[in-house]
């Protein structure tokens, strides 16, 4: 069986972090590193001893000539695998588009392993301008599948609206909640968190400014000493990397080098998710508005509570049965959030979440090493040898005058992401590019 699967790099290449970030301009990870984990788990899961493997590296989704694109696929690969996350939404429209116009070019199976529309918490998914998109994506994926898998039931009622019944639907996560089996949990392994805590807390840096996580953030700048900042997004691995710093007018939230985070070396970006869960398994806790921030934290056995601020998150916690908070404002404090949750329903659901996954895989044809109840030993050899980059940090603490204007220097040497972008020496060659 040969599978093409969505993605940056396969999960067991190492990559440096200036290799990864110049990868199109916005990272080898697809902009936001949370793509990873979810990419992980299905390459692990359909690795199986009669499996080829190869990650399509982004091409599908940014060629300008799909007859092309989905000649190379039909003549090379057997069934073509789409991880996504939240993509019916208004900004990923032009990739939809894109897949979609290969994919009803493909005459192989197609099968997506999680997708989720976007709202505000209890907010209707439907959008005149992405509903059109979205519809026609989904029949193609279902002229090749024989059912599409969702992230979690809003997404699955907002797909019916659209005239894709429960028989086509199927509901189950993020794969990402599955890189054990279904025997996996999470348990408060002490009794309380304190000052001194190693707590890890994550937060999306364009959330609206309304929302009030800048108190969040403040607050426990101070409160709590050992907890550190761990961001997802490209821009800040800029910020680490060449001292170029987020346009914001925001001076909590941590977009700059001058921020406490930054300046205190209290700031850790994972780009594999095998040194991320390592990092979440030495933390008593973590939390954020991140749904992946957290779900890190969990597939390592660490608790994590989410702040909730829109339904695309909302919905995998509800599915997952994830700790969260709807966050209304406030503080927000680590300690009682730690204090209060439960992961009584999370471990308790976990077997049957994993059997509706598996379910999936099953009734669309994928073989998965949960079939034969082992993983695949030279990639599991593979993964555990691979030299995985050291979490980036920030440049130093208390930066000196000398130090600053050398970061300086080095932000006007790289001349933002489009030039970062074209620097191919010593970056990364996918193993497959099509024609």
């Amino acid at each position: 069986m040969r599978v093409l699967i969505r993605g940056g790099k396969p999960p067991h290449v190492p990559v440096s972090p200036e290799a990864s970030l110049a990868r199109w301009g916005w990272g080898i990870f697809g902009s936001n590193v949370g793509n990873a984990l979810y990419l992980e788990s299905v390459y692990r899961a359909l690795h199986t001893p009669d499996t080829d493997m190869t990650v399509d590296s982004l091409y599908v989704e940014l060629s300008k000539d799909p007859a092309a694109m989905a000649s190379a696929i039909n003549g090379s690969f057997d069934v073509y695998v789409i991880p996504l996350a939240n993509a019916f939404r208004r900004d990923f429209l032009p990739s939809l588009d894109r897949l979609t116009a290969v994919i009803r070019l493909l005459t192989i199976p197609v099968v997506i392993t999680g997708v989720g529309g976007q709202s505000d918490v209890g907010g209707d998914m439907s959008d005149p301008e992405v509903d059109g998109s979205v519809a026609r994506f989904v029949s193609a994926v279902l002229d090749r599948s024989r059912s599409l898998g969702v992230r979690g039931e809003q997404t699955a009622a907002y797909l019916n609206r659209l005239g894709f019944g429960s028989d086509v639907v199927d509901v189950i996560g993020c794969p990402s909640m599955f890189d054990h089996d279904g025997t996996h949990r999470v348990e408060r392994t002490k009794e309380r968190i304190d000052e001194n805590s190693p707590i890890a807390f994550n937060v999306a840096i364009n959330i609206d400014p309304a929302a009030g996580f800048d108190r969040v953030i403040r607050h426990h700048v101070d409160a709590y000493p050992n907890l550190v900042y761990v961001p997802q997004e490209h821009h800040e691995l800029a910020m680490l990397l060449w001292g170029t710093d987020a346009s914001t007018t925001r001076p909590d939230m941590p977009l700059d080098r001058t921020h406490p985070f930054y300046r205190q070396d209290r700031i850790r970006f994972f780009l594999d998710p095998t040194t991320w869960k390592s990092f979440m398994k030495e933390q008593d806790f973590a939390f954020g508005s991140r749904i992946h921030g957290n779900v890190a934290a969990l597939a390592a056995g660490t608790p994590a509570v989410l702040l909730c601020h829109d339904a695309r998150t909302q919905e995998l916690a509800d599915y997952h049965r994830i700790p969260y908070r709807v966050y209304e404002g406030g503080v927000a404090d680590a300690a009682e959030l730690y204090e209060t949750a439960s992961f009584d329903e999370l471990n308790a659901f976990m077997p049957e979440a994993f059997a509706r996954y598996t379910a999936f895989l099953d009734r669309n044809g994928l073989a998965h090493i949960h079939q034969s109840g082992r993983a695949h030993p030279a990639y599991e050899a593979a993964l555990a040898a691979a030299p995985f980059p050291a979490a980036v940090r920030s440049y130093a603490a208390e930066t000196t005058e000398f130090e600053r204007e050398l970061l300086r220097k080095l932000a006007w040497l790289r001349q933002g992401e489009k030039n970062d972008a074209a620097r191919w020496v010593g970056g990364y060659m996918p193993e497959w590019k099509p024609v």
